[in-house]
């Protein structure tokens, strides 16, 4: 794979970029091309179309073709570039963590609504991750004191920086460790997780962009991708206030079973929350 020597412009790149990605399977090879080439030239996307008689760095050429190498490869966007939007903000990412899911606003949208009215409330995010989700709820609710778990060293890592940046680093706390064990002897208003929910026999028969990239203990939920939930469920109640919430994430047709998962251990007020495509994606109960 070499840029044509007469791909110099922008436009030209624009639709070699293309081209080579097309060949290359990838879904979104026209959103892919423009997102690498607006990174690679610095420019704003618009920049890319409006003005396509620019001609960038020889530098910046070069970086467009690793970076279009290595989607070629299949290798996630968000990685190749080090971020990812989610609930509209900017998160570093990188292979150490599962790259946020437009659905995943769901579960922090329906947290939000939770904790309305409640004064300063008190939340753990289990399974923090890249912190996508209680960074955004930490951004967003001003008065809020977030608890964050994760055994993944290098995560927490990416966690903190993605925290420092948002500048909301002072309200929130992380603590390395498995699932709920690092939190013994604090309460919380809302207990928030999108735990591992891909079954394990699925997970290699997905997009190459996930079987390759992504890191395998962020997405294998067991045998039947319920796993986590009948640890994270039966405990919870151990972690939560009179009247505190549970909310987790689900994967597709997994509502229903989760479901019972919490009205065995006693939750109230159990319901789940669809996203845009009808998808019964979260499901939230209240300790009584």
């Amino acid at each position: 794979m070499r840029i044509s020597q007469s791909a110099s412009c922008l436009g030209e790149l624009l639709e070699w970029a293309v081209t080579e990605l097309k060949a290359a399977g990838v879904d979104t090879p026209h959103l892919d091309a423009r997102i690498l080439l607006a990174e690679a030239v610095n420019l704003p996307t618009t920049d890319i179309y409006a003005h396509p008689e620019i001609i960038p760095s020889s530098e910046a050429i070069q970086q467009l073709y690793e970076w279009v190498r290595r989607r070629r490869h299949r290798e996630p966007l968000p990685y190749i570039i080090g971020k990812k939007e989610f609930y509209g903000l900017s998160f570093e990412v990188s292979s150490s963590v599962l790259i946020p899911r437009p659905e995943t606003e769901v579960l922090v949208e329906t947290s939000i609504r939770l904790l309305k009215g409640v004064p300063n409330p008190t939340i753990a995010d289990i399974g923090v991750g890249s912190g996508a989700i209680a960074l955004s709820l930490a951004y967003h609710l001003k008065d809020a004191t977030i608890y964050c778990t994760e055994k993944s060293a290098d995560a927490l890592k990416i966690a903190r920086r993605n925290a420092a940046r948002l500048n909301v680093g002072h309200k929130v706390h992380f603590l390395e460790g498995d699932l709920l064990k690092p939190l013994t002897g604090k309460t919380f208003d809302l207990i928030v997780s999108n735990p591992p929910y891909i079954p394990t026999t699925e997970i290699d028969t997905l997009q190459p962009e996930i079987t390759k990239y992504e890191p395998r203990q962020a997405l294998d939920g067991g045998p039947d991708g319920l796993l986590y939930y009948r640890i994270i469920v039966p405990q919870s109640p151990n972690y939560l206030k009179n009247g505190g919430w549970l909310a987790v994430e689900v994967g597709a047709g997994q509502a229903t079973e989760v479901v019972s998962l919490f009205q065995i251990e006693g939750f109230k007020d159990t319901h789940t929350v669809a996203d845009l495509a009808g998808i019964e994606r979260v499901v939230v109960g209240r300790l009584k």
